[in-house]
């Protein structure tokens, strides 16, 4: 009981944080400055998933034994062990591609991304957990998306990959004491006329063992 409800206030705890400032549009700087495509690339927002039906910013990284008690009780007829399902964490993001103020809708480029990287830093590390660093997840190259001019696209890309969550557990991570961290996605590809283009953008998530069996 005391377990399920730290692991509420850390679901409640939980911040979703969009850095929704423009990319960098053509090589030339940040949104606002003006590129030759005139265009600006924003995320718009993001929503992690725990890879099942549930949008959530709570992270499992344990695998639990779900009938833990009926398979120590079991007497003459053993019963078989029932673990937890762990996935991808992954998040949906809408990323908008509108122009830049003073400059006319038919004047702006579709752009096409396809290159991206989630970097991982420790908002907030509980007294006597373990958080250890976390590599940068690269994905180059990875899913092409085009975003036509003056629209949105939503996207499904990995945020806290089976990997992250291994890694995690295996420098020590602690489970229930559910340290902060922060996504950033960085976001790369080019315009129509190849010039270069990467937006950025980060959401906050909670990890450690949160149990979701069924």
């Amino acid at each position: 009981m005391v377990w399920d409800t730290l692991k509420k206030i850390a679901g409640l705890g939980a911040l979703l944080l969009l850095v929704s400032a423009c990319g960098d549009v053509g090589g030339s700087g940040q949104c606002g400055g003006g590129g030759e495509t005139g265009s600006c690339l924003r995320i718009e927002s993001i929503q992690p998933s725990n890879g099942g039906d549930d949008d959530t910013s709570n992270v499992d990284a344990f695998k639990d034994l779900c009938n833990a008690f009926d398979v120590a009780n079991a007497t003459s007829t053993p019963v078989e062990p029932k673990f937890e399902k762990i996935f991808d964490h992954s998040a949906k993001l809408t990323i908008s591609n509108h122009p830049l103020p003073g400059v006319n809708v038919e004047d702006i480029s579709d752009v096409t991304l396809n290159n991206f990287a989630v970097t991982y830093s420790i908002n907030r590390c509980p007294t006597g957990a373990t958080c250890p660093a976390l590599d940068t997840l690269q994905v180059a190259p990875g899913e092409t998306f085009t975003i036509k001019a003056d629209t949105e696209f939503t996207i499904g890309l990995p945020f806290v990959p089976l990997a992250a969550k291994s890694q995690y557990i295996a420098l020590g991570g602690s489970a229930f004491e559910f340290p902060s961290y922060t996504g950033t996605y960085t976001i790369t590809g080019t315009d129509s006329f190849n010039n270069p283009v990467k937006v950025v953008g980060s959401a906050e998530f909670t990890i450690g063992d949160f149990d979701n069996c069924d």
